[in-house]
This record gives structure tokens, C-alpha cells and sequence, in this order.
């Protein structure tokens, strides 16, 4: 077999690989800033180009071995499925895995039974064919498109092809087929120009498609409640996770009240990092913490204590720390959901590698950070509008109940059934105290749901009779056993939270 042109002349084959290790380098570079997986596939493609120009440019000063010629086809066929791979990602297609693993074993077997001359055709052409299969979908996705960037690479990879063809045809060690070999170089820097123009054209349409749908979203969330806002902003945190091309992240909301009850909105995140970020109050103080930096903060390569020593001096910190260092989390993005007045929650941005933001990403962050919390406050005020609705019906109709009858169990059926309708309490009750006989008479009591029969106790220490004796309501929203030995009460139930009002003439 006569050596393949390229062998003859190390000069070509040293720019080639020049032209090649510079490109796979600058794609792995770009892929650290965006994060896109066809970008890691073209630099691995380039790197088999250059590894395939690696021994003929060496070869003044080392010989080359025929089986190194043959792993050096082998490379080439490799970088054309790499290409094949990356361009099936970039237009956003599910790759042909198995298709593509097969194909690379049979260039090998290909590639194996040339060299030892048991099939006679050169496997240049099926190269060839694969580079121009590559330019065949840069061309469908520029037809979708529109886009002549896509196009332009389509027709580069076609050239790539016919320059193989073409100088197979011409003869490797023929004059004509050094200077077509020298030519090769022209489709390899069109390619790798265009490339990357098609990246950043590819990262400017992705970046639009979402800041769309997110910008539909958001005005979405203004007008619904519930349950509702929750799915829309759940459907919101997967946009925003698009675009800032990080795996993890979670909203924690305060519906309006920094003291009240938080909720959370995950994706990516586990249910107990959840849960032990809500242990405490340890949200809280996160939404506390990143407000007062100013409503954005990276924490970046949390692994590294030297970085936080000056932050290690708040528990609330440390804590976070600790919680996202067990989970396999080494960067962290908080983004306060800020309006003019409050800060209604914050959005937890986590990836378990050490990423850089640049500033238009932070600052497109922030803003979205401002749009989210600008729409929680829209539904918020809404659910308050509704909240004062239903209060007020209530109270009109307890009113009419006390004008028009003097039944006092009618009166106490229809406070029962307002009160229920806006507190969803599944206990209830009623109680008269009867201070000469020292007695808690209830004249209407719900148990779970079910109505008991009137009865009477002895008046101790216990919340209704504190009550009475201060003339306060009380509220307790958590750890009800806890709250109420505080207070130097006796429980008589254990239960969830507990609402009351004193009835004070």
C-alpha cells in the first residue's frame, strides 16, 4: 500500500493539527462558559482531528508505523460521528447512540482489513460519507431555521468531503494531490469559523425561545392562585433553569409574610435537602442573608474553606454550607424575589460543579429575580383581595344570624359554618364559662369533622381558661405541646396548630 500523502508532507500535517488542537481548545473553553452539549462533542471531534494529524507532522523526526496509519484513519472516522453527534444536539434531535457506536466498529473493521489489504476499497470514502451525512443535517436545520450560518456550515462539511474524495482520486503522492492536500486546510477553518458563529447564533435563539415562554409565564402568575400559581411557577423555575443552563433549583416562598409559613417549588433537588433547608427557619435566613447582599449572591467552589471564613461567622451560613456540601453541591446561586416593599422568597440556583457566571448572566438573573417576585406579590394581593371577600360575606351573614334569630343553636350552626368555610378547621367548639359553678360548658364541639355531644368540665389551666383570664386571643402555628407548657398551660390534646378568641362582653 502507498503511504497516504499526508505522511510525505509534515509541514500540511503540522497545520493541520495546529488548526485543529486550537479549535478543540477554544470549543472546550466555550463549553465551560455555556454549558451545551453539542459544544463538548465538537471539541472532542477536534481533538481526533488533531490526534489524527498528530503523527504525520511528528514525522520528521520520528518514523511512523503502518498500524499508526491505520489509527490515524480510524480518528478521522471518529471525528466525523463526534461532528454527526453534535450536529443531531445542536438541532436539538435525540443522537442515534447505537446507530453511531455501530458504525465506529465497523470503520474499525473497515479501517483493520485495508491495512492488511483483505478489501481493496480505501475507507477515505466512507469518511467521506459520514462528513457529508454531517453537512446533510446542518442543511435540514438551516432549512427550519433560516439561518445562513447553518447553511454555510452545511456547505463547509460538503467541501471537507469532496477535498477527501478529491485527493484520493488525485493519487496521495501525485503533485496535484499535494496541493489539494494543502487546500484541506480552507474547509477546516471555514468549518471551524462558522462553527463558532453558529454556537453563539445557536445561544442568542435558545436564549429568546425562553425568555419568551418565561416572560409569558410571568404574566401568566398575576392572575392566578393557589394551586395554580404554584404549577405556573414551577413550569417558570424549568425556564429558568434552561437559561442559566444549571441542573438544580428551587423557589422558597413566604406568600406574603416573613414570619408565616414558607413553601417550596424544586426541580432537581432532593426532598430532604429541601426539607432540611426549611429546618429551623434555615430559608428564612437565607432570604435575610441574600437581601442584605444585595439581592444576588454566588457562593462558587463552596468546597474551599479558605473562601468563607468571613461568612463562616454566621450560623445560618455554615449551616447552608454544611446541608449543600452532604448533598453534592459546589455552586449556589440566591436570587432574592424582590419588589420595592418585600422580599416574598427566594430562588436557589445549585450545580455540583464549580461554574462561573459572567455579568449579563447575573444581571439577566436579577432581573428575573424582580419579574418572579413582582408577579408572587400580583397573586398575593390577590388571594388577600379574595381572603377579604370571603371574611367579609362571613361576617355579614354571622350578622344577619344574630338580627333575625334568637336560637342560639341556629347562631352557633351558622358560625360554625362560616368559620369553617374560611378556616378549613376540622376542630371546632363553642364554650360558655360559668363562673359560679367554676365550668366549661360546650355548647357546639367538632371532632375531626364530627359533631359531639354538649358536656361540661371543671375549669383548670388549660388555653381556654387563659384566655378568659386575659381577655386575648391566641395563635399557635407549630410545636402546639411546646408552646403551650411554655405558657405554663396543660394541653388536653395534642394537636397540629390552634386558633382562639376570647367571647368578652
Amino acid at each position: 500500500m502507498q503511504p497516504d500523502l499526508m505522511y510525505q508532507d509534515p509541514i500540511i500535517a503540522l497545520g493541520l493539527f495546529a488548526t485543529a488542537a486550537f479549535t478543540a481548545g477554544l470549543f472546550s473553553y466555550i463549553h465551560d462558559m455555556k454549558r451545551q452539549q453539542y459544544l463538548l462533542f465538537w471539541a472532542g471531534a477536534w481533538g481526533f482531528v488533531a490526534l489524527h494529524s498528530l503523527s504525520p507532522a511528528l514525522e520528521l523526526w520520528m518514523a511512523v508505523a503502518p498500524w499508526q496509519r491505520a489509527i490515524n484513519e480510524w480518528l478521522l472516522a471518529g471525528a466525523a460521528l463526534l461532528f454527526f453527534c453534535a450536529a443531531q444536539l445542536y438541532s436539538r434531535k435525540r443522537p442515534w447512540t447505537r446507530t453511531i457506536v455501530a458504525t465506529a466498529a465497523v470503520m474499525a473493521v473497515w479501517v483493520f482489513a485495508h491495512q492488511v489489504k483483505a478489501f481493496g476499497l480505501p475507507p477515505v470514502y466512507g469518511i467521506a460519507a459520514l462528513f457529508f451525512a454531517v453537512g446533510v443535517v446542518f442543511w435540514r436545520e438551516s432549512r427550519e431555521q433560516e439561518t445562513m450560518g447553518d447553511l454555510l456550515l452545511a456547505l463547509a462539511f460538503v467541501l471537507w468531503s469532496a477535498m477527501l474524495i478529491a485527493v484520493q482520486i488525485a493519487g496521495p503522492t501525485t503533485a496535484k494531490g499535494t496541493e489539494l492536500r494543502m487546500m484541506e486546510l480552507i474547509p477546516e477553518l471555514f468549518g471551524a469559523i462558522l462553527m463558532v458563529m453558529a454556537a453563539y447564533d445557536e445561544e442568542k435563539r435558545r436564549v429568546e425561545r425562553n425568555m419568551l415562554a418565561l416572560s409569558n409565564l410571568n404574566l401568566a402568575t398575576s392572575s392566578f392562585t393557589g394551586s395554580e400559581i404554584q404549577k405556573m411557577l414551577g413550569q417558570a423555575l424549568e425556564r429558568i433553569l434552561s437559561v442559566a443552563r444549571i441542573p438544580a433549583g428551587a423557589f422558597f416562598l413566604h406568600h406574603g409574610d416573613p414570619n408565616g409559613p414558607t413553601s417550596v417549588i424544586a426541580s432537581g433537588l432532593s426532598d430532604s435537602f429541601c426539607a432540611a433547608a426549611q429546618e429551623d427557619g434555615l430559608d428564612d435566613r437565607l432570604v435575610e442573608l441574600v437581601s442584605r447582599l444585595g439581592g444576588l449572591a454566588v457562593f462558587r467552589d463552596l468546597g474551599r474553606d479558605a473562601s468563607w471564613a468571613a461568612l463562616e461567622r454566621e450560623e445560618a451560613f455554615r449551616r447552608f454550607r454544611q446541608l449543600a456540601l452532604q448533598h453534592g453541591v459546589r455552586t449556589v446561586v440566591g436570587i432574592s424575589l424582590q419588589t420595592k416593599a418585600n422580599a416574598f422568597g427566594l430562588l436557589l440556583l445549585s450545580t455540583p460543579e464549580t461554574r462561573r457566571f459572567t455579568p449579563p448572566e447575573l444581571r439577566l438573573l436579577l432581573a428575573l429575580g424582580h419579574q418572579i417576585g413582582m408577579a408572587v406579590e400580583n397573586s398575593y394581593l390577590l388571594q388577600q383581595t379574595a381572603r377579604r371577600t370571603e371574611e367579609l360575606h362571613a361576617l355579614n351573614e354571622i350578622g344577619r344570624a344574630l338580627s333575625s334569630t334568637l336560637d342560639t343553636e341556629a347562631l352557633f350552626e351558622k358560625i360554625y359554618v362560616e368559620m369553617k368555610r374560611l378556616l378549613h378547621a376540622e376542630d371546632f367548639f363553642i364554650a360558655m364559662y360559668d363562673e359560679s359553678r367554676g365550668e366549661i360548658r360546650y355548647e357546639l364541639e367538632i371532632d375531626k369533622g364530627e359533631r359531639l355531644a354538649k358536656r361540661t368540665r371543671k375549669a383548670g389551666n388549660h388555653i381556654a381558661e387563659y384566655m378568659l383570664r386575659t381577655c386575648q386571643p391566641i395563635l399557635i402555628r407549630e410545636n402546639f405541646l411546646a408552646e403551650v407548657k411554655r405558657l405554663g398551660l396543660e394541653p388536653i390534646h395534642d394537636l397540629g396548630c390552634y386558633c382562639g378568641a376570647p367571647l368578652v362582653l
